[in-house]
């Protein structure tokens, strides 16, 4: 998995390194931007990374109308759309992320068959569309609705601490502008 960082221009850069990577440069990640995740190792996540937003947007929404409903095509699908500056479509994908995983979410905590590392995982994934989704709505100006998307996350305690990172990059960003 990696790391996306969108700046306030909506403009996206790679972070490079591995996701345990962008946690160690906390400090510089919060300075330029909001992070966005993306699964580098799935869901032509590779693509995205590499610049090619356009190709896996095709990739995706082909594999979509085929019924595909996986979290991690649905994820990479918003940060592709976003990268694109398609944020009508990023907020969809998103949102249908966000549905997924909390259907994930609910399976697993019926079912009592998957251990604590499945709800971890499920969390994660939770915590990722949230925090992703969260983005989208800091960068269209709705600050309240991205922070407790933020929060959400940060509650989830999942492996993912984009949201952490999101949230004290939304507060400094606030405080900054109403001094």
């Amino acid at each position: 998995m990696k790391t996306e960082i969108i700046g306030t221009t909506r403009k996206l850069a790679v972070l490079l390194g591995l996701f345990a990577a962008a946690s160690a440069q906390a400090g510089d990640a919060a300075a330029q931007g909001y992070i966005m995740t993306v699964f580098s190792d799935l869901a032509h996540g590779e693509e995205i990374l590499m610049g090619a937003s356009g190709e896996a947007i095709a990739k995706l929404s082909r594999d979509k109308r085929s019924a595909s409903k996986q979290l991690e095509d649905q994820i990479n699908l918003c940060v592709a759309y976003a990268k694109t500056n398609q944020f009508d479509e990023a907020i969809a994908a998103c949102d249908s992320a966000i549905d997924t995983s909390a259907k994930m979410a609910r399976r697993i905590k019926r079912s009592g068959l998957y251990g604590r590392e499945s709800v971890r995982m499920a969390a994660t994934g939770r915590a990722i569309a949230l925090t992703n989704r969260g983005v989208l709505h800091a960068i269209a100006g709705e600050r309240e609705r991205a922070r407790e998307l933020f929060e959400t996350a940060v509650e989830l305690r999942s492996n993912d601490s984009a949201a952490e990172l999101n949230l004290t990059y939304l507060v400094n960003r606030t405080t900054f502008t109403k001094s």
